[in-house]
């Protein structure tokens, strides 16, 4: 049997319901002073471990003042915010330029083309007058040969009429 058992069975037998026996009451005085006591220890332990956690967040201060901290994280984003933005302003002007090269580059190629295309009238113009002067040598060479055939011939009669006169 346990002890509450035991109380019961006392108060049914000897004591009447106003008056409780002096072994129970003083029985739940302690038991809810150890409950009370154990309530006021957790409750401390509880602020003194926030505590502790404030301290950690704050960088060894236990006064949650956090308006330097927020101006000071204000003004750190502000000048990131700059910052992306200078950076968005010069990636927009490479930009810009790379479009204009993209477009300079474009016109040269035109003109490259129209160059090379002229270059190749010009050499084809030039290999025809090569064709035209090849064959021009070739018949200045048969005039000069049949010329020099010629001149042979008539120094060969102008020597053999010589040799005849005497």
């Amino acid at each position: 049997m346990s002890v509450s058992q035991e109380s019961l069975d006392m108060t049914k037998s000897v004591q009447s319901v106003e008056e409780a026996p002096e072994l129970e009451y003083s029985t739940v005085r302690s038991d809810s002073l150890a409950m009370f006591g154990a309530a006021i220890g957790g409750a401390v332990l509880g602020m003194l471990l926030t505590l502790l956690i404030l301290a950690i967040i704050n960088g060894g201060t236990l006064n949650f003042t956090g308006g330097s901290n927020v101006a000071d994280l204000e003004a750190h984003l502000a000048r990131v915010n700059e910052n992306v933005g200078s950076v968005s302003a010069n990636v927009d002007i490479v930009a810009e330029q790379a479009r204009v090269i993209q477009e300079e580059l474009a016109s040269v190629e035109a003109a490259l083309s129209t160059q090379l295309a002229g270059q190749t009238d010009d050499i084809e113009t030039i290999n025809e007058a090569m064709v035209g002067l090849a064959a021009s040598r070739a018949r200045v060479d048969f005039f000069l040969t049949a010329l020099s055939e010629a001149m042979s011939g008539i120094n060969d009669l102008g020597s053999e009429g010589g040799a005849a006169s005497e």
